[in-house]
């Protein structure tokens, strides 16, 4: 079964760097200001094909994949 979009855990990094603790988009997005909609976007490939790869690019990693 699926586990849904607000279910999920995720982990924010900054480049190599660890931003925000393992944790659902929600709390994420509180602790980081970003919207809950840019936050699901960066989950998407298109945002990975779309960003320069670099040392302040973020990264939203599933971890419940």
């Amino acid at each position: 079964m699926k586990i849904p979009w607000h279910k999920r855990i995720y982990a924010l990094y900054k480049g190599e760097q660890f931003i925000a603790e393992v944790t659902t988009i929600r709390e994420i997005s509180r602790k980081t200001g970003k919207t809950i909609d840019f936050l699901k976007y960066m989950t998407r490939p298109i945002y990975e094909k779309r960003s320069i790869n670099g040392k302040n690019q973020l990264k939203m990693i599933s971890l419940d994949d």
